[in-house]
């Protein structure tokens, strides 16, 4: 991945996680960790990678969409952008899996 691509998703990842905690009223933003942001090479997509403790992240997810287009009103405001690439939020798996695997490991103790 070019250098250029790592340190805007980098950037990105820090302003979603600002909006996230502080300018969204949601509480259950609060608990929303962002392991990854994947930017196309022409910076136009980016696929944000989430993942929470709290079960109900099917639901967290469908409120981030709902709110998408107030964060990308918000986000030239943090990264001082002309373009906002289009926002696509996605559970991050391997954290489910990881909690999955951690479960089985407390009932088998």
């Amino acid at each position: 991945m070019p250098y250029r691509i790592q340190r805007f998703s980098s950037t990105l990842k820090h302003s979603l996680g600002e909006i996230l905690l502080n300018e969204l009223s949601n509480p259950e933003f609060r608990f929303i960790s962002i392991s990854e942001v994947s930017l196309s090479n022409d910076l136009k997509k980016a696929r944000v990678f989430i993942s929470s403790p709290n079960d109900n992240i099917d639901e967290i997810l469908i409120q981030l969409k709902k709110a998408k287009g107030f964060i990308k009103k918000l986000l030239p405001e943090k990264m001082k952008l002309k373009y906002i690439p289009e926002l696509e939020f996605q559970v991050d798996v391997g954290f489910k899996i990881d909690q999955q695997i951690s479960k089985i490991k407390k009932e088998i103790k």
